[in-house]
This record gives C-alpha cells, structure tokens and sequence, in this order.
C-alpha cells in the first residue's frame, strides 16, 4: 500500500513522493523536521562551556589567574562557542543547549578577564 498525502494547491491525495500534484500542477515541496541531525555538536558545545564556566570560577577562587589557567579557560570556550554557532547557524537539534553552551562560555570568559 502507496503512503497518501494531500496536495498543498487542491488538496487531493496524491503520492507522497509526487515532485508535483498530477490534477493541478502545484508543485510539492517536503518538510524538514526542526530537529534534524545529531545531536552531538550541541551537547559537545554545552559541556565545554560548563566547563569554561567551571574553569573560569576555578581561577576567580583561586584569585590570580596564571596563563595556563586563562589558555584553559579559551581552550575549551572558543570550541564550544564555535560548535554553538554551527549548530545554531545549521538549526540542529537543541537550540537552548547551543545559546546556553555561548552564555556559559561567555560567563567563564568574563570571570577570568575579572580575575
């Protein structure tokens, strides 16, 4: 049995694989789920933020922050901003983990250039 679907000009059923409707000539065009995709970009870029924010408070206890504590607190911030960004830019899945993942690296950012 053929899956059934209705025209998006006259509403008749038609195929669901039909490019165009056989009675009014209105083409067909398919719907792409919102999310789509894997969804490790996202949850890659929302732990790597918790961690920027982790380190960032981390060197704000300690109260000075020495260089390779500030180069760990970018190495995992500009991952994760980027990986956000990509997947916010390619509407994947998890758009609140990708703006979370940006703030929570942002945050961690902020705590080190105030530590």
């Amino acid at each position: 049995m053929s899956n059934m679907v209705f025209c998006r000009g006259c509403g008749k059923a038609i195929h669901e694989s039909a490019p165009a409707c056989p009675h009014c000539g209105a083409t067909q065009t398919a719907t792409v789920p919102a999310a789509q995709g894997s969804k490790w970009m996202t949850t890659t870029a929302l732990v790597l933020g918790a961690m920027t924010f982790l380190a960032g408070f981390g060197l704000l206890d300690e109260g000075n922050a020495s260089a390779e504590g500030i180069v760990g607190v970018f190495a995992f911030a500009i991952p994760s901003i980027v990986l956000a960004a990509i997947s916010l830019s390619q509407r994947r899945w998890g758009k609140p983990w990708a703006i979370k993942a940006i703030v929570l690296s942002a945050l961690g950012i902020l705590l080190v250039a105030g530590a």
